[in-house]
């Protein structure tokens, strides 16, 4: 006679949540648990500590996703060995853009732009801008780079 009790066991997401998160990138309706498995695999599979919140949830587009922050990229860059080679900017119609070129341990390299609004922008207003619009190159072309 079996005296151990019955685990309960979780539930499984349906079909339909599978194709919304990994087609459509929609977490909205995993549960809680279900997105702190979903947030620990994606740590997992980037090589990146889950305890320093590489990634934050928000909403993009009415859909809930994971968006990986600088702390992910720097991490990214450590683990792929991945260096910024240039940062070349410009303005256009009052859009502030940054490109940037990464380049990885390999030798394979990368570009990509950070553009923000910097239209009547002035002193710290500004400054911020200009930083951000850094920050979002070195970001994308990493993210890029690193297959994310």
């Amino acid at each position: 006679m079996n005296n151990r009790v019955p685990v309960p066991s979780k539930p499984q997401p349906s079909a339909e949540v599978i194709e919304n998160v990994l087609i459509r990138g929609d977490l909205d309706k995993l549960t809680e648990e279900q997105r702190i498995v979903y947030y620990r695999k994606m740590c997992e599979s980037a090589g990146l500590n889950p305890l320093t919140q590489p990634f934050a949830y928000i909403k993009l587009s009415g859909r809930l996703t994971l968006y990986a922050l600088r702390g992910a990229t720097d991490q990214l860059r450590a683990i792929h060995d991945v260096s910024v080679e240039s940062l070349d900017e410009s303005e256009r119609d009052g859009v502030f853009v940054v490109t940037a070129k990464v380049r990885n341990g390999h030798g394979r390299s990368d570009m990509a732009k950070g553009a923000v609004n910097i239209a009547n922008l002035k002193g710290e207003a500004l400054a911020n801008a200009l930083m951000k619009a850094e920050t979002k190159a070195k970001r994308r072309a990493t993210l890029s780079l690193c297959g994310l």
